[in-house]
């Protein structure tokens, strides 16, 4: 007879031979329910837990792996940024020297706000990439001005020595000075002789000193057959008495081209080059210059 109050659960084998019964009170029968429930519980949370940990260890791994790739990038990074604060002395430095040997120092400026205790600070590992960027960016962006204003100088100044007659056109004496003399034809008469005469054999082969433009070149009263060279940068020269002009008007020279041959026409009482040198719309005298 099922006592008042328990509840019986009946648990049988499949041939029925064995029969077994389980009667447990409302108070029991909750305490278990919910004893189990929350055995459930915990058994899901510690499985979603277990699950939840497999992923922060995969998470972990994977941490490490690109810590160790920054790490590693971080390191050629400094290796980088040393080698590229050296290359940067050393184009400052160079810069340096060039602008002292040039005489352009104070035109150009210095760089400045890129000390050496800063270079060291950068490639320390605490300092700040986007700060070493900056840093390197402005100083190389300043020396790559300074590196144009030294071309563009060099690249005049090459110009102009181009441009500067470097020797005497002919080889030969020189028989006749620049500044006041004797008139050749009256001796009584005293004028300005604004240039050198340079005795040399008849035809003797007369060449530019310099670089230029012929701006004439034909027959002149007292010249004779002349050459005119505009060498640009004020500088210019005449060539007088030639036997025969061997440029034309218009046409670009370099130092060392053949223009004509020593003769005697114009003014003259023998074969030899009149040679005149004016710096801006002046004669000067060529010895005195070319020294």
């Amino acid at each position: 007879m099922p006592k008042k109050g328990f509840y019986t659960f009946i648990f049988a084998s499949h041939s029925g031979s064995k029969i077994w019964r389980m009667s447990f009170t409302l108070p029991v029968l909750l305490a278990l329910g919910a004893a189990a429930l929350t055995v459930l519980i915990a058994g899901g949370k510690a499985a979603h837990d277990y699950v939840r940990m497999l992923g922060l260890l995969a998470d972990y791994h994977r941490l490490l792996s690109e810590n160790d790739a920054f790490r590693a990038e971080n390191q050629n990074y400094r290796v980088q940024t040393s080698q590229l604060g050296e290359k940067i002395d050393f184009l400052e430095a160079t810069a340096r020297q060039l602008s002292v040997l040039s005489g352009t120092d104070r035109e150009l400026g210095g760089v400045g706000g890129f000390s050496r205790e800063n270079l060291i600070k950068l490639r320390t590992p605490s300092s700040g990439t986007l700060e070493a960027v900056e840093k390197y960016n402005k100083t190389g962006s300043e020396l790559e001005k300074r590196y144009r204003d030294l071309k563009d100088f060099y690249s005049q100044r090459a110009l102009l020595l181009a441009a500067t007659p470097a020797f005497l056109p002919v080889r030969g004496y020189i028989t006749g000075g620049t500044g006041p003399r004797e008139d050749p034809f009256n001796s009584s008469n005293i004028d300005y002789h604004t240039g050198v005469d340079i005795s040399a054999p008849y035809g003797s082969r007369i060449i530019a000193p310099a670089d230029g433009t012929v701006i004439f070149a034909g027959r002149r009263a007292g010249y004779g057959n002349i050459v005119v060279i505009d060498h640009k940068f004020g500088i210019m020269t005449r060539y007088g008495h030639l036997w025969k002009c061997n440029v034309e008007t218009g046409q670009h020279v370099s130092r060392n081209d053949l223009i004509g041959y020593i003769g005697t026409t114009g003014r003259t009482t023998g074969p030899h080059l009149h040679f005149e040198l004016w710096m801006h719309d002046r004669p000067v005298n060529p010895i005195a210059y070319l020294r």
